[in-house]
Protein backbone atom coordinates (compact mmCIF):
# COMPACT_ATOMS: atom_id res chain seq x y z
CA UNK A 1 0.00 0.00 0.00
CA UNK A 2 1.39 3.24 -1.06
CA UNK A 3 1.46 6.13 1.55
CA UNK A 4 -0.80 9.07 1.66
CA UNK A 5 0.84 12.67 0.77
CA UNK A 6 1.12 14.60 4.02
CA UNK A 7 -1.30 17.44 4.84
CA UNK A 8 0.96 20.41 3.66
CA UNK A 9 1.30 18.87 0.29
CA UNK A 10 -2.77 18.09 -0.08
CA UNK A 11 -4.86 21.09 -1.24
CA UNK A 12 -7.71 22.02 1.11
CA UNK A 13 -10.73 20.66 -1.39
CA UNK A 14 -9.49 17.59 -2.96
CA UNK A 15 -7.07 16.28 0.39
CA UNK A 16 -9.80 13.65 0.86
CA UNK A 17 -9.76 12.24 -2.63
CA UNK A 18 -6.05 12.26 -3.22
CA UNK A 19 -5.80 10.11 0.07
CA UNK A 20 -7.70 7.72 -1.22
CA UNK A 21 -6.38 7.21 -4.34
CA UNK A 22 -2.79 6.96 -2.55
CA UNK A 23 -4.36 4.44 -0.59
CA UNK A 24 -5.40 2.59 -3.61
CA UNK A 25 -9.04 3.38 -3.24
CA UNK A 26 -9.61 5.96 -5.65
CA UNK A 27 -12.81 6.24 -6.78
CA UNK A 28 -12.60 4.49 -10.04
CA UNK A 29 -10.94 1.41 -8.18
CA UNK A 30 -11.79 -2.19 -7.99
CA UNK A 31 -11.32 -2.05 -4.39
CA UNK A 32 -13.57 1.04 -4.12
CA UNK A 33 -16.16 -0.50 -5.15
CA UNK A 34 -16.07 -4.34 -3.99
CA UNK A 35 -18.93 -5.25 -1.21
CA UNK A 36 -16.18 -7.32 0.18
CA UNK A 37 -15.51 -4.09 2.22
CA UNK A 38 -18.70 -4.72 4.03
CA UNK A 39 -20.07 -8.33 3.43
CA UNK A 40 -16.27 -10.46 3.54
CA UNK A 41 -15.21 -10.67 7.46
CA UNK A 42 -11.79 -11.79 6.78
CA UNK A 43 -11.42 -8.85 3.83
CA UNK A 44 -12.26 -6.53 6.20
CA UNK A 45 -10.10 -7.49 9.29
CA UNK A 46 -7.21 -7.36 6.72
CA UNK A 47 -8.10 -4.12 5.57
CA UNK A 48 -8.61 -2.61 9.18
CA UNK A 49 -4.80 -4.33 10.27
CA UNK A 50 -3.84 -2.97 6.90
CA UNK A 51 -4.48 0.92 7.37
CA UNK A 52 -3.61 1.09 11.08
CA UNK A 53 -0.28 0.25 10.72
CA UNK A 54 0.00 1.85 7.48
CA UNK A 55 -1.64 5.27 9.02
CA UNK A 56 -1.94 4.61 12.48
CA UNK A 57 -5.58 4.93 14.70
CA UNK A 58 -6.32 8.21 14.04
CA UNK A 59 -5.61 9.01 10.32
CA UNK A 60 -7.20 5.24 9.50
CA UNK A 61 -10.35 6.40 11.21
CA UNK A 62 -10.37 9.38 9.21
CA UNK A 63 -9.64 7.22 6.07
CA UNK A 64 -12.59 4.43 6.62
CA UNK A 65 -14.80 6.88 7.19
CA UNK A 66 -14.51 8.54 3.84
CA UNK A 67 -14.14 4.89 2.21
CA UNK A 68 -17.49 4.13 3.77
CA UNK A 69 -18.91 7.83 2.79
CA UNK A 70 -18.28 7.20 -1.08
CA UNK A 71 -19.78 3.97 -0.91
CA UNK A 72 -23.04 4.87 0.74
CA UNK A 73 -23.58 8.37 -1.40
CA UNK A 74 -23.01 5.89 -4.48
CA UNK A 75 -25.41 3.49 -3.24
CA UNK A 76 -28.26 6.09 -2.70
CA UNK A 77 -27.24 7.16 -6.12
CA UNK A 78 -27.76 4.08 -7.40
CA UNK A 79 -31.24 3.34 -5.01
CA UNK A 80 -32.61 7.38 -6.33
CA UNK A 81 -31.23 7.06 -9.97
CA UNK A 82 -29.30 9.88 -9.75
CA UNK A 83 -26.47 8.92 -11.52
CA UNK A 84 -25.13 11.57 -14.62
CA UNK A 85 -27.96 10.40 -17.36
CA UNK A 86 -25.38 12.44 -20.04
CA UNK A 87 -22.96 10.26 -19.31
CA UNK A 88 -21.16 8.18 -22.60
CA UNK A 89 -21.52 5.47 -20.23
CA UNK A 90 -25.16 5.55 -19.61
CA UNK A 91 -25.64 2.95 -22.15
CA UNK A 92 -23.54 0.10 -20.29
CA UNK A 93 -25.31 -2.63 -18.64
CA UNK A 94 -27.60 -2.51 -15.92
CA UNK A 95 -25.82 -0.91 -12.62
CA UNK A 96 -25.26 -2.57 -9.65
CA UNK A 97 -28.09 -2.93 -6.83
CA UNK A 98 -26.95 -1.15 -3.60
CA UNK A 99 -25.03 -3.26 -1.22
CA UNK A 100 -26.75 -5.58 0.94
CA UNK A 101 -26.50 -4.33 4.32
CA UNK A 102 -29.17 -4.64 7.20
CA UNK A 103 -29.78 -0.91 8.77
CA UNK A 104 -32.08 -0.35 11.15
CA UNK A 105 -33.18 3.59 11.27
CA UNK A 106 -35.81 5.67 12.86
CA UNK A 107 -36.31 9.36 13.09
CA UNK A 108 -36.27 11.26 16.11
CA UNK A 109 -37.17 14.73 14.72
CA UNK A 110 -38.39 15.76 11.50
CA UNK A 111 -36.86 19.21 9.85
CA UNK A 112 -39.31 21.91 10.92
CA UNK A 113 -39.51 25.30 12.02
CA UNK A 114 -35.43 25.62 12.46
CA UNK A 115 -34.97 22.34 14.41
CA UNK A 116 -32.65 19.84 12.14
CA UNK A 117 -33.44 16.36 10.78
CA UNK A 118 -32.21 13.43 13.36
CA UNK A 119 -32.05 10.02 13.55
CA UNK A 120 -30.75 7.04 15.47
CA UNK A 121 -30.76 3.68 13.98
CA UNK A 122 -27.95 0.55 14.59
CA UNK A 123 -26.36 -1.82 12.76
CA UNK A 124 -27.34 -5.62 13.75
CA UNK A 125 -24.57 -7.26 11.96
CA UNK A 126 -21.86 -5.19 12.88
CA UNK A 127 -19.64 -6.90 10.25
CA UNK A 128 -16.83 -4.09 10.81
CA UNK A 129 -17.18 -4.62 15.05
CA UNK A 130 -17.08 -8.46 14.47
CA UNK A 131 -13.80 -7.83 11.99
CA UNK A 132 -12.04 -5.51 14.25
CA UNK A 133 -12.47 -7.95 17.52
CA UNK A 134 -11.21 -10.95 15.13
CA UNK A 135 -7.88 -8.98 14.21
CA UNK A 136 -6.92 -6.00 16.03
CA UNK A 137 -9.45 -6.82 19.44
CA UNK A 138 -11.61 -5.16 21.62
CA UNK A 139 -11.67 -1.25 21.61
CA UNK A 140 -12.23 1.27 24.74
CA UNK A 141 -14.31 3.41 21.81
CA UNK A 142 -16.80 3.46 19.34
CA UNK A 143 -14.65 2.42 16.80
CA UNK A 144 -16.75 1.64 13.60
CA UNK A 145 -15.65 4.43 11.33
CA UNK A 146 -16.35 2.82 8.05
CA UNK A 147 -20.09 1.82 8.91
CA UNK A 148 -20.17 5.62 10.30
CA UNK A 149 -19.34 6.88 7.08
CA UNK A 150 -21.84 3.83 4.99
CA UNK A 151 -24.64 5.67 7.21
CA UNK A 152 -23.54 9.39 6.59
CA UNK A 153 -23.03 8.85 2.56
CA UNK A 154 -26.30 6.72 2.59
CA UNK A 155 -28.87 8.64 4.48
CA UNK A 156 -27.43 11.78 3.46
CA UNK A 157 -27.87 10.47 -0.41
CA UNK A 158 -31.12 8.76 0.45
CA UNK A 159 -32.65 12.38 2.15
CA UNK A 160 -30.82 14.57 0.03
CA UNK A 161 -29.10 15.94 3.06
CA UNK A 162 -25.68 16.69 4.46
CA UNK A 163 -25.75 14.07 7.15
CA UNK A 164 -23.29 12.76 9.60
CA UNK A 165 -23.10 9.57 11.69
CA UNK A 166 -21.71 9.24 14.77
CA UNK A 167 -21.29 5.96 17.27
CA UNK A 168 -22.49 5.90 20.13
CA UNK A 169 -22.43 2.32 21.41
CA UNK A 170 -19.80 -0.53 19.59
CA UNK A 171 -19.90 -4.00 20.01
CA UNK A 172 -16.21 -3.94 19.79
CA UNK A 173 -16.55 -2.61 23.31
CA UNK A 174 -19.26 -5.43 24.22
CA UNK A 175 -22.40 -3.23 23.66
CA UNK A 176 -25.41 -5.90 22.24
CA UNK A 177 -25.33 -3.96 18.72
CA UNK A 178 -23.63 -0.92 17.33
CA UNK A 179 -25.52 2.38 17.30
CA UNK A 180 -25.43 5.42 15.51
CA UNK A 181 -26.98 9.08 15.78
CA UNK A 182 -27.30 11.24 12.56
CA UNK A 183 -27.44 14.79 12.71
CA UNK A 184 -26.82 17.63 9.75
CA UNK A 185 -23.71 18.68 9.17
CA UNK A 186 -24.48 22.31 11.06
CA UNK A 187 -26.02 20.77 14.33
CA UNK A 188 -23.05 18.34 14.38
CA UNK A 189 -20.75 21.06 14.37
CA UNK A 190 -21.76 21.72 18.13
CA UNK A 191 -20.72 18.20 18.96
CA UNK A 192 -18.24 17.76 21.28
CA UNK A 193 -16.33 15.27 20.28
CA UNK A 194 -12.79 16.34 18.37
CA UNK A 195 -13.28 13.12 15.88
CA UNK A 196 -16.40 14.38 14.61
CA UNK A 197 -15.01 18.09 14.49
CA UNK A 198 -12.12 16.80 12.25
CA UNK A 199 -13.95 14.72 9.81
CA UNK A 200 -16.16 18.07 9.32
CA UNK A 201 -13.22 20.21 8.95
CA UNK A 202 -11.22 17.53 6.38
CA UNK A 203 -13.80 16.08 4.16
CA UNK A 204 -14.88 18.10 1.52
CA UNK A 205 -18.55 16.62 1.35
CA UNK A 206 -19.71 18.02 -1.79
CA UNK A 207 -16.75 16.98 -3.62
CA UNK A 208 -17.72 13.57 -2.53
CA UNK A 209 -21.77 14.07 -3.57
CA UNK A 210 -20.16 15.51 -7.20
CA UNK A 211 -17.94 12.19 -7.49
CA UNK A 212 -20.97 9.98 -5.89
CA UNK A 213 -23.19 10.94 -8.83
CA UNK A 214 -20.76 9.95 -11.56
CA UNK A 215 -20.70 6.83 -13.11
CA UNK A 216 -17.57 4.64 -12.27
CA UNK A 217 -15.76 1.43 -12.75
CA UNK A 218 -18.41 -0.08 -11.33
CA UNK A 219 -21.06 0.83 -13.88
CA UNK A 220 -18.77 -1.21 -16.34
CA UNK A 221 -18.05 -4.66 -13.99
CA UNK A 222 -21.42 -5.23 -11.96
CA UNK A 223 -20.56 -6.13 -8.39
CA UNK A 224 -21.58 -9.85 -7.21
CA UNK A 225 -24.29 -11.34 -5.62
CA UNK A 226 -22.74 -12.03 -2.26
CA UNK A 227 -24.77 -15.68 -2.43
CA UNK A 228 -23.40 -15.99 -5.76
CA UNK A 229 -19.56 -16.54 -4.67
CA UNK A 230 -20.46 -20.16 -2.82
CA UNK A 231 -21.27 -21.46 -6.49
CA UNK A 232 -18.33 -21.95 -8.81
CA UNK A 233 -20.29 -22.38 -11.86
CA UNK A 234 -22.13 -19.39 -11.27
CA UNK A 235 -18.72 -17.39 -11.58
CA UNK A 236 -19.24 -14.14 -13.70
CA UNK A 237 -15.86 -12.77 -15.08
CA UNK A 238 -17.03 -9.33 -15.38
CA UNK A 239 -17.35 -9.24 -11.36
CA UNK A 240 -12.93 -7.74 -10.97
CA UNK A 241 -13.22 -8.86 -7.69
CA UNK A 242 -11.39 -10.86 -5.73
CA UNK A 243 -13.48 -14.80 -4.71
CA UNK A 244 -12.37 -16.88 -2.42
CA UNK A 245 -14.20 -20.68 -2.18
CA UNK A 246 -12.38 -22.31 0.53
CA UNK A 247 -8.78 -23.51 -0.54
CA UNK A 248 -9.15 -21.88 -3.89
CA UNK A 249 -8.47 -17.91 -4.86
CA UNK A 250 -9.39 -16.41 -8.08
CA UNK A 251 -7.25 -13.25 -7.83
CA UNK A 252 -8.54 -10.37 -10.94
CA UNK A 253 -5.03 -8.85 -12.13
CA UNK A 254 -7.54 -5.77 -13.19
CA UNK A 255 -4.14 -3.45 -12.83
CA UNK A 256 -0.57 -3.49 -11.30
CA UNK A 257 -0.92 -1.43 -8.82
CA UNK A 258 -4.20 -2.45 -7.39
CA UNK A 259 -3.68 -6.68 -7.94
CA UNK A 260 0.24 -5.70 -6.04
CA UNK A 261 -1.60 -4.65 -3.38
CA UNK A 262 -4.37 -6.60 -2.86
CA UNK A 263 -1.80 -9.23 -2.80
CA UNK A 264 -0.05 -7.49 -0.23
CA UNK A 265 -2.95 -6.88 2.20
CA UNK A 266 -4.96 -10.55 1.92
CA UNK A 267 -1.13 -11.75 2.51
CA UNK A 268 -1.13 -10.01 6.39
CA UNK A 269 -4.33 -12.46 6.96
CA UNK A 270 -3.64 -15.30 9.04
CA UNK A 271 -5.71 -17.09 7.34
CA UNK A 272 -3.67 -16.94 4.02
CA UNK A 273 -2.61 -20.07 4.57
CA UNK A 274 -5.35 -21.94 4.27
CA UNK A 275 -5.10 -20.79 0.22
CA UNK A 276 -3.75 -23.91 -1.24
CA UNK A 277 -4.20 -22.60 -4.99
CA UNK A 278 -4.51 -18.81 -6.97
CA UNK A 279 -5.91 -18.56 -10.21
CA UNK A 280 -4.92 -15.08 -11.23
CA UNK A 281 -6.82 -13.99 -14.20
CA UNK A 282 -5.00 -11.47 -16.49
CA UNK A 283 -8.55 -10.75 -18.33
CA UNK A 284 -6.60 -10.16 -21.75
CA UNK A 285 -4.71 -7.39 -20.09
CA UNK A 286 -1.51 -5.96 -21.75
CA UNK A 287 1.65 -7.11 -20.25
CA UNK A 288 4.76 -5.75 -21.15
CA UNK A 289 8.13 -7.76 -20.78
CA UNK A 290 9.91 -5.52 -18.14
CA UNK A 291 7.94 -4.02 -15.52
CA UNK A 292 4.54 -5.95 -16.08
CA UNK A 293 6.34 -9.63 -16.12
CA UNK A 294 8.66 -8.37 -12.88
CA UNK A 295 5.50 -7.12 -11.23
CA UNK A 296 3.39 -10.30 -11.93
CA UNK A 297 6.67 -12.43 -11.17
CA UNK A 298 6.25 -10.53 -7.68
CA UNK A 299 2.99 -11.79 -7.23
CA UNK A 300 4.06 -15.24 -8.31
CA UNK A 301 6.59 -15.31 -5.25
CA UNK A 302 4.43 -14.34 -3.15
CA UNK A 303 1.74 -16.66 -3.52
CA UNK A 304 4.84 -19.18 -3.62
CA UNK A 305 5.50 -18.12 -0.08
CA UNK A 306 1.93 -18.64 1.03
CA UNK A 307 3.19 -22.28 0.23
CA UNK A 308 0.30 -21.95 -2.86
CA UNK A 309 0.07 -23.02 -6.44
CA UNK A 310 -0.08 -20.23 -9.04
CA UNK A 311 -2.44 -20.57 -11.96
CA UNK A 312 -2.46 -18.15 -14.89
CA UNK A 313 -5.39 -17.75 -17.26
CA UNK A 314 -6.62 -15.28 -19.65
CA UNK A 315 -3.47 -14.72 -21.20
CA UNK A 316 -3.52 -11.82 -24.26
CA UNK A 317 -1.63 -12.24 -27.20
CA UNK A 318 0.09 -9.85 -26.77
CA UNK A 319 1.33 -10.64 -23.62
CA UNK A 320 2.72 -14.22 -24.23
CA UNK A 321 6.51 -12.76 -24.35
CA UNK A 322 6.32 -11.41 -21.36
CA UNK A 323 4.78 -14.56 -19.34
CA UNK A 324 7.32 -17.03 -21.75
CA UNK A 325 10.10 -14.37 -19.45
CA UNK A 326 9.19 -15.34 -15.91
CA UNK A 327 11.28 -17.31 -14.26
CA UNK A 328 8.83 -18.80 -11.74
CA UNK A 329 9.06 -22.70 -11.79
CA UNK A 330 5.77 -24.86 -11.95
CA UNK A 331 4.04 -22.44 -13.32
CA UNK A 332 0.51 -23.61 -14.55
CA UNK A 333 -1.51 -22.27 -17.45
CA UNK A 334 -4.69 -22.58 -18.34
CA UNK A 335 -6.27 -20.75 -21.48
CA UNK A 336 -9.56 -20.70 -20.14
CA UNK A 337 -11.29 -19.75 -16.30
CA UNK A 338 -13.43 -22.30 -15.91
CA UNK A 339 -10.60 -25.03 -16.76
CA UNK A 340 -8.16 -22.67 -14.18
CA UNK A 341 -10.50 -22.66 -11.49
CA UNK A 342 -11.31 -26.71 -11.83
CA UNK A 343 -7.67 -27.15 -12.09
CA UNK A 344 -7.16 -25.40 -9.19
CA UNK A 345 -9.43 -27.49 -7.10
CA UNK A 346 -7.85 -30.75 -7.91
CA UNK A 347 -4.55 -29.21 -6.95
CA UNK A 348 -6.10 -28.33 -3.58
CA UNK A 349 -7.77 -31.51 -2.96
CA UNK A 350 -4.86 -33.28 -3.81
CA UNK A 351 -2.31 -31.29 -1.65
CA UNK A 352 -4.88 -32.28 1.29
CA UNK A 353 -4.79 -35.63 0.52
CA UNK A 354 -0.81 -35.34 0.14
CA UNK A 355 1.19 -37.39 3.34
Amino acid sequence: MRHPPSSADRSEHGAALERLKALGFGPDTVLMNDPKLFMDGRFLASLLVELEEELGPDEAALALFEIGLLHGLRDAARLCGRHDAASPRSASPPRPEPTSLVMDWRSLTQPKDGVALAIEGRWPEGHEAVARCSRVGPCTRPSCWLSAGYTSGWLSGALDASLIARETECAAMGAKTCRFEVRDALQASAVEDERIQRLLLEIPFESFRRVAASPSVEAERPLPDPAAASAVGRFDRSQAVVHIWGPVMVLPFTTLDEALGTVDMLGRDPGIGEIRAVVIDLREQPLDEGFGAAALEQILETVESWQAQSLITGVALSAEAAIASLEASHLVLRKDLSEAIATAFQIADAQRHRV
